[in-house]
């Protein structure tokens, strides 16, 4: 019971509600949100984080945090649908570069995340945003992600991750030995198809790792630099219950492409045939 309103089931009317009664196969990062007139773009969205009984969780660690991503836009998402579709305006409308949040606010000014000396913490990253994707990185620790997508992962190292609309990942960071210095992490909000501009896109936020009130930042633009970091590519990640991949019995084509149409309209199409609203 889910997916576009009025196409496979009918929406919540307002003021009204919905109860969904399932039951939870699996523990991990996952988060909902609406599909009534992209309600998704204006807000409408939550993390949902679903825990492993006690004593069944195959990893070790001594907190857990949250962080969120969005995309939030200063106006609503019927005005500037109207203006990206519009032919005789230039893509992308000024309205759709979008500005970064972290767990729903400012992304330079969402809470600390507080390290203890030694400790070991899972920080699960969940974007829920629209169209932008994130890439996270904690410069002068070790990231070993272990969950993608709410499935359990063997351990993968790495330094950045570029997390697309809908991803979610679990990250294991140690915690270093000692207080001296504070650190930060970086989210940096950017999509490959809206033009590149100073100050609108890419958007970079930071956030702060703090291990003592009083510590200075450790100096870590070298962590950038360094000729082998490594990103995260979810294509070598392994299932940490080592099932094989399902054996396919049938293939199918799609050629997902956008054309020009007699309308003046610029449409997305699978197999040459454009989305229509049912009657």
């Amino acid at each position: 019971m889910d997916g576009p309103a009025m196409i496979t089931q009918c929406g919540i009317p307002p003021g009204d509600n919905f109860t969904y009664h399932y039951t939870l196969e699996q523990a991990g990062s996952m988060w909902l949100h609406g599909h009534l007139a992209h309600e998704i773009s204006d807000g409408l969205r939550a993390a949902f984080i679903i825990r492993n009984k006690p004593g069944a969780e195959p990893y070790h660690y001594d907190e857990d945090y949250l962080l969120t991503f969005e995309d939030w836009f200063s106006t609503e998402f019927a005005d500037r649908i109207y203006h990206t579709i519009n032919p005789n305006e230039a893509f992308p409308p000024p309205k759709s570069y979008a500005y970064g949040l972290v767990n729903g606010i400012n992304g330079n000014v969402t809470q600390t995340l507080k390290f203890e000396p030694g400790k070991m913490y899972r920080i699960r990253l969940v974007n829920m945003g629209d169209i932008n994707s994130f890439q996270f990185s904690l410069p002068g620790h070790e990231m070993h992600v272990i969950e993608a997508d709410g499935e359990y992962s063997i351990p993968y190292a790495a330094d950045g991750i570029d997390i697309a609309p809908a991803q979610r990942y679990s990250v294991l960071v140690k915690a270093h030995d000692t207080d001296a210095f504070n650190y930060q992490f970086n989210a940096t909000m950017h999509a490959n198809f809206i033009p590149a501009s100073p100050g609108l896109s890419p958007r970079v936020y930071t956030g702060k790792i703090e291990y003592s009130a009083g510590a200075p930042y450790r100096d870590t633009r070298a962590f950038y630099e360094k000729p082998d970091f490594k990103w995260l590519n979810d294509i070598e990640m392994q299932a940490l219950d080592g099932q094989p991949a399902m054996i396919p019995t049938r293939k199918l084509y799609l050629e997902i492409g956008n054309n020009l149409y007699s309308t003046g309209q610029h449409l997305d199409h699978i197999n040459n045939i454009t989305f229509a609203m049912p009657n």
